[in-house]
């Protein structure tokens, strides 16, 4: 049978697609631009009479699906690995919030442990592209966890976008592994990059300040890693190169202008590696079809030892607060759940054990027009810690970096409160003395 026989014998509706997921089943979507649009997952939502006990696991998701609504929690279990947009914060908030905890390099291996100690019929629903002559989609612009989790899955729905970019790397699968495919063509999501905030320009100043020649830079997502690379084309950076979790915004532009290469790199030499994208139509158009670009999924992207060969690796990721000892807590607001533990910590620890590499954690000052300070005696009740104080890097805000490789705990004290907003430095001095932080002389 050729592969186009097979694919056409797979081809089908969004409801006979759905009506593959039965009662019992464990079933994930994708990261981001991997997710499937509206159409089969609520196929599957209004089947909630007829299904009983199905868990569904995802991350980040960016559509509304009927399926988080409160009258769908009888039929569907949802278990969430990272909260962020608005719609999944407001799940946050319910008493059907489920959070699981899982480094972005190990999901796939904890799913194994899920399925270790709650066994289910398992499958994925994700976004591909139609076949290519020798009858292989391609994921796209999200490689995050999704080909692990299809080696686990008994079943593989691809919903079959035309719109999804081909890209190179670990992004091609025969038509011969899926269960079954939906021809929908849908728009890609796109999200302008937000303009900065003077703090968030002034923290964006200070990062680039710690950068060098060759480096090989890791950066997340929003307006300060933005306006970092926009510093970075006017900073006479040369040769850098990228391994991260996600595209910087303007990668586009850093390559053009000889800021990034990747030659130097000791891992992948001249590629740039990532495992999702999120950004503007430039930046994904610069991504596809594109050589020097290559999307591996988080075990690999994200695999400490993998880091740890990579010489000059700098880590560059957001946080919520700090506390005095240099506890980082990037994912709770006390007891509330905002984003999840991410890869944060995977590229903490893998830059820590890069030669020349550091870790540079990024906090405003301040929260809630200046009235709550975000460097902290302790972290907040509740608050989850993503980056215990041992392998705290740099601590970056609007008013200096905090270096706090090598420092006793008391010296990180004086190093943070240093970079405190100004009305807070007493306050905080003082209760650095009350938890015995703070001493007449540092030993």
């Amino acid at each position: 049978m050729s592969w186009k026989d097979i694919y056409n014998s797979r081809l089908m509706s969004a409801q006979e697609a759905a009506k593959i997921v039965q009662s019992g089943d464990r079933f994930w979507t994708p990261l981001l631009l991997g997710q499937p649009s509206m159409l089969i997952m609520d196929a599957i939502a209004d089947r909630k009479d007829e299904l009983k006990n199905v868990e569904y696991c995802f991350a980040l998701v960016l559509r509304p699906y009927k399926i988080f609504k409160p009258e769908y929690r009888d039929t569907f279990k949802l278990v969430c690995g990272f909260y962020s947009t608005p719609h999944l914060q407001e799940l946050a908030k319910t008493e059907w919030s489920n959070f699981w905890p899982a480094q972005s390099s190990d999901i796939s291996i904890k799913n194994m442990h899920r399925q270790r100690t709650y066994p289910r019929r398992g499958g994925i629903i994700l976004q591909v592209t139609p076949p290519d002559e020798h009858g292989y989609v391609c994921l796209g612009l999200d490689t995050f966890y999704t080909e692990q989790i299809m080696d686990q899955s008994d079943w593989i729905i691809g919903e079959v976008n035309p719109n999804m970019p081909r890209t190179y790397g670990q992004t091609n699968f025969h038509v011969s592994r899926f269960t079954a495919f939906v021809d929908n063509p849908n728009p890609i999501i796109a999200v302008p990059t937000p303009p900065p905030s003077d703090v968030e320009t002034k923290m964006a100043e200070n990062v680039v300040k710690l950068l060098r020649d060759r480096d090989c830079i890791q950066v997340g997502i929003g307006a300060v890693p933005a306006m970092i690379s926009k510093l970075l084309e006017h900073s006479g950076l040369r040769d850098m190169g990228i391994h991260t979790e996600m595209a910087p915004a303007g990668t586009h532009k850093l390559v053009e202008k000889g800021v990034i290469t990747c030659k130097y790199k000791k891992v992948n030499t001249g590629k740039i590696i990532l495992a999702f994208t999120m950004g503007d139509k430039e930046l994904y158009d610069f991504l596809a079809n594109n050589p020097m670009v290559e999307f591996r999924p988080t075990i690999y992207a994200n695999y400490i030892p993998t880091l740890a060969q990579e010489e000059n690796l700098v880590a560059i990721n957001g946080s919520i607060e700090v506390d005095l000892t240099g506890q980082i807590v990037s994912e709770s607001v006390g007891n509330l759940m905002r984003t999840g533990s991410g890869g944060q910590l995977d590229f903490v620890i893998g830059s820590f054990w890069s030669k020349g590499g550091r870790a540079i954690n990024l906090v405003p000052a301040t929260t809630l027009n200046d009235t709550v300070s975000r460097i902290v005696p302790y972290v907040s009740w509740g608050s989850r810690v993503t980056v215990p104080r041992h392998y705290a890097g740099y601590i970056v805000t609007e008013y200096g970096v905090a270096d706090l490789y090598g420092r006793s705990e008391p010296e990180r004290a004086e190093e943070l409160i240093k970079i405190a907003h100004p009305k807070f430095r007493e306050e905080l001095e003082k209760a650095g003395r009350e938890r015995g932080l703070i001493k007449k002389k540092t030993f």
